[in-house]
C-alpha cells in the first residue's frame, strides 16, 4: 500500500507505471518466473527506474508509451540475475 500512495505522490504518469508492472509482475508470478515476494520488488524497481522520465501532465501517448515501457522492464527481470534487468 505504501508504493501506490507514493506513486500517487507525485502523480503523472507513474501511477500508469505502477499498474502496468504490478500486471506484468502478477504474469510473471502466475507463470512460475518469479516468486510470490518478487512482485512487490519488481513493481518498485520499475518505478524507480521511471522516476527520471516521470512526465507529470501527460498527454494520451505518453501514458500509452510508459504503460508499454514499464510492461516491457518489468518483464526483463530475471531471477538468475537477481531480480536485475536483463536485455531479452
Amino acid at each position: 500500500m505504501d508504493l501506490a500512495y507514493a506513486a500517487g505522490r507525485p502523480g503523472g504518469t507513474m501511477t500508469g507505471v505502477l499498474s502496468a508492472a504490478n500486471e506484468k509482475a502478477v504474469e510473471l508470478f502466475i507463470d512460475e518466473k518469479i516468486n510470490y515476494l518478487d512482485i512487490f520488488k519488481v513493481v518498485e524497481l520499475t518505478c524507480d527506474k521511471h522516476e527520471a522520465e516521470l512526465v507529470s501532465s501527460p498527454s494520451l501517448e505518453e501514458i500509452i508509451h510508459y504503460d508499454l515501457w514499464a510492461r516491457r522492464y518489468a518483464a526483463s527481470f530475471q531471477p538468475s540475475a537477481g531480480l536485475s534487468p536483463v536485455l531479452v
